[in-house]
């Protein structure tokens, strides 16, 4: 039966492999034979310095670092916040505990284009459009993540709390010493997550970051798109799109063991 299950599993890994390495080839061909009908899968010969052109023409290097510290810096704001609030939810006794949990599950179920408006109004009365503050503050924290921590703090046994507590352990040295080693498989999942999250995100970023010193990859992208209109364009354009879908793959790769392990266990099965 598993062998059946891998099937199409293994179908779909291998067309959006297929995808994937057609856009990197494309990426390498010269510029008249992006569009070519029939398709030339091969190039003629192989353009590297198309992976050039989109530093050399446009702030492709501005864009991207923009990206990287806006998702780095919004991952470990998630991890941090998502960790504290998953523990005091998961191990702590408190009047209304139940009831704040049961309304940060109900914002998952609230689009985020519903606070957009509303979000974009406060950003802007704070002073941060056009800022790295605006692309930050409103990410730093999410309810999936809440509750993934909250999930993988549960799994901790409450004995081993009891003892750092005998042993004089306050509740963040607790957190840190104890619980931060045993939730490393969930904490990996959730940056996952959010790193990918962000690094994708595009209408937000949008609409609160339109100048080049502020722009991430993909507002960049389309952006660059704008202005690169034509099979001369078209492999630039694949180049851009190829660099920008390596660190999620490097990511992707090196948490993956990690990934696999925080969901098994926030979901119980562990």
């Amino acid at each position: 039966m598993r062998r059946l299950v891998w099937i199409p599993v293994t179908a779909g890994g291998l067309a959006f492999a297929a995808i994937l390495l057609y856009a990197a080839i494309s990426a390498l061909k010269p510029g008249g034979e992006v569009l070519a009908v029939p398709i030339e899968w091969w190039p003629s010969r192989f353009e590297w310095h198309n992976l050039r052109l989109p530093f050399e023409e446009t702030p492709f290097a501005r864009y991207y670092a923009n990206s990287v510290f806006v998702g780095v810096t919004v991952t470990l704001l998630n991890i941090v916040t998502c960790t504290l609030a998953g523990y005091s939810f998961s191990k702590f006794s408190y009047p209304g505990r139940n009831v704040a949990f049961v309304v940060v599950l109900a914002t998952l179920m609230v689009p985020l284009e519903v606070i957009y408006v509303p979000l974009y109004a406060l950003i802007y009365d704070l002073g941060w459009v056009n800022s790295f503050a605006g692309l930050i503050i409103p990410a730093g924290t999410s309810a999936f993540g809440i509750f993934l921590m909250r999930q993988a703090i549960d799994s901790v046994p409450d004995e081993l709390l009891e003892a750092a507590r005998l042993d004089g352990a306050g509740v963040i040295r607790t957190l840190l010493t104890i619980i931060g080693p045993l939730v490393r498989g969930p904490m990996a999942a959730l940056a996952l997550f959010i790193f990918l999250m962000n690094w994708d995100s595009h209408l937000w970023p949008l609409l609160v970051a339109s100048d080049d010193d502020h722009r991430t990859l993909p507002v960049g992208l389309a952006a660059m798109q704008a202005n690169n209109l034509g099979a001369s364009g078209i492999p630039m354009m694949m180049a851009a799109a190829v660099l920008a879908l390596l660190p999620t793959v490097v990511l992707f790769l090196s948490l993956q063991k990690r990934f696999v392990e925080g969901v098994a266990m926030s979901a119980g099965l562990r």
